[in-house]
């Protein structure tokens, strides 16, 4: 009977033939294929200064908001006017800084976001009391 199964189902030259394309184009569609490079970003690193200071009226003091070295928001409670914070930091493609305040007393603010000693943005507010006021900037560093 084993003769039979295998005379009768004996492999012919166009299956071969067909076996052999099939595993070609397996092994052709299981290697790994080249991708694109991926974009290079720069790393800088830059000065950051945030500085709060009273406008008008008398504004004393508030809970400040500021985005630190890490890129973390924190919250610095209860701080006299004027306020500043310096300190250096690594941008690797990009990184959002945000300055604010939550003040004490009815008055006007002055806030001031620098980089590299310049400054790149400025908020003159109407009114602070019990009520946020924030400033943003969007540092992005270019491809190489």
């Amino acid at each position: 009977m084993n003769y039979l199964i295998f005379t009768k189902y004996r492999p012919g030259p166009y299956s071969l033939k067909i076996i052999f394309f099939f595993t070609l184009l397996v092994l052709m569609a299981s290697c790994k294929k080249e991708t694109g490079k991926q974009p290079v970003y720069a790393q800088k690193e830059v000065t950051i200064e945030y500085k709060i200071s009273p406008y008008q009226n008398i504004v004393t003091g508030g809970h400040i908001i500021y985005t630190d070295e890490g890129g973390v928001v924190t919250v610095a409670d209860k701080r006299t006017l004027p306020f500043s914070r310096k300190f250096k930091r690594t941008i690797k493609r990009s990184a959002v800084l945000s300055l604010g305040i939550i003040a004490e007393y009815a008055g006007s603010v002055k806030m001031e976001i620098l980089v590299d000693g310049q400054v790149v943005s400025t908020l003159i507010s109407t009114s602070v009391f019990n009520k946020r006021e924030m400033i943003r900037y969007t540092i992005v560093i270019p491809q190489e």
